[in-house]
């Protein structure tokens, strides 16, 4: 696993949790979303702009992806 797979990998367990509280969903209904929305692909694209970017931002990008896709997140 290269460094930067690394890093995408501990930006994406950490955003579980914080994405699990500001929409409040149990860890399985992300996941569902996750599965279906391919987030953790999404992130790993969006990961360099993400590293200049505050949790609030990643929060509000990610819940506008998932929603352009039909999806409300809350």
């Amino acid at each position: 696993m290269s460094m930067r797979e690394k890093e995408v990998l501990d930006m994406q367990l950490v955003l579980i949790p914080i994405l699990a509280d500001a929409w409040k969903k149990t860890y399985s209904e992300l996941s569902d979303i996750f599965k279906k929305y391919d987030v953790l692909s999404y992130i790993d694209v969006c990961y360099e702009n993400y590293n200049s970017t505050g949790n609030q931002g990643i929060i509000d990008d990610l819940k506008d992806y998932i929603e352009m896709q039909g999806c409300r997140v809350n």
